[in-house]
């Protein structure tokens, strides 16, 4: 009779299998999949208009830089998001470089992401790193109702990070490779050129639209209180010599004040006019410039802001008439009572 042999081996303990790692490879696996890494932002304020060509010379920065460090592996990823909270997620870069760009929607937002494997010195195993750069037309109410429910004081504060027009943010363990990364991306962003949907002398009136408007309200104003003392102290001199009658004086300071709030009514309106022309301009901080759809929105705003252009330039100038007329008509009484 056969016997048969079973033969039963014992379960290694947890700690022997522990015990038996190196010293140094249970450092490096312990910060690969518990440590957290630290982070470096950097936040972009100034406007930029993109295209697909402008993303694959980031990578190729990125890439570049890269190639001087002991890489291990690299995954590229890169997420598109459209009008109407709809999402595109390319899990390589070669499905972003190799997709065909005639969707009739318009981007709102750019994520791309590198996740790679560094050799870092003070480490067995290599360690994980990643990049991201963020580029986004406006904040989606969604992220701030995120921030919100969410609750924590340390993501609120990154509230001004995601209403900026881009930013990268690098959660390393080798300090240096952080430093160099930020520095590609600036250099990038800072070369890349500014949106044209406005003329920049339209530009610079958008942002100054208060002052321009209260300053045509208060020139108006001024231009009427100028009329009426010229026209008040002609007709006391030619018609009353200087002497005139108290219950008329009177009078004409009642009718005198009450133009006024007439006179403020119209010169608030055409202040008006001025300031919500330049308030319809549309001067987005982030243009992409990728699908149909995209192009479609840029011809068409630039065709509202030359309309909303011609508006302020039209309202202006019936500010500014006015004003002359009302300064003509001053200088004539006020020469005529010397």
């Amino acid at each position: 009779m056969d016997s048969k042999h079973e033969i039963t081996l014992a379960p290694a303990s947890e700690h022997d299998v522990i015990a038996s790692v190196p010293r140094e490879h249970l450092k490096s696996f312990f910060y690969l999949f518990s440590g957290k890494p630290d982070s470096r932002i950097k936040v972009f304020s100034e406007p930029v208009h993109l295209t697909q060509s402008d993303i694959v010379e980031l990578n190729d920065c990125v890439s570049r830089k890269l190639t001087t460090h002991q890489i291990d592996s690299l995954i590229t990823t890169v997420k598109v998001g459209y009008k109407g909270q709809h999402l595109s997620e390319f899990g390589s870069w070669a499905e972003f470089a190799a997709h065909h760009w005639q969707e009739p929607e318009c981007i709102e937002e750019l994520v791309v992401k590198w996740d790679f494997m560094v050799q870092v010195q003070a480490f067995a195993a290599p360690q994980r790193h990643t990049l991201l750069v963020r580029i986004s037309t406006d904040l989606k109410p969604g992220k701030v109702f995120q921030l919100l429910v969410a609750g924590n004081s340390d993501q609120f504060d990154q509230l001004d990070m995601y209403a900026a027009p881009a930013f990268c943010r690098v959660d390393f363990i080798n300090a240096q490779i952080s430093k160099e990364l930020i520095n590609v991306v600036d250099d990038w962003y800072r070369a890349r050129r500014r949106p044209q949907l406005i003329a920049h002398t339209f530009f610079w009136c958008k942002q100054q639209r208060q002052r321009i408007a209260q300053g045509f309200d208060l020139l108006l104003m001024l231009s009427w209180v100028l009329v009426l003392s010229a026209v008040s102290l002609w007709a006391s001199q030619h018609y009353y010599a200087g002497q005139v009658p108290t219950h008329l004086a009177a009078l004409g300071c009642f009718l005198g004040i009450y133009s006024l709030r007439v006179v403020a009514r119209v010169a608030h309106a055409m202040a008006g006019l001025v300031y919500n022309a330049l308030k319809a301009l549309d001067g987005s901080r982030v243009v992409f410039e990728f699908t149909s759809g995209d192009r479609k929105q840029i011809a068409a705003q630039q065709g509202e802001n030359r309309r909303h252009s011609r508006r302020f330039l039209a309202s202006s100038a019936w500010n500014i008439l006015l004003n002359l007329a009302a300064s003509v008509i001053w200088v004539y009484f006020f020469k005529q009572t010397g």
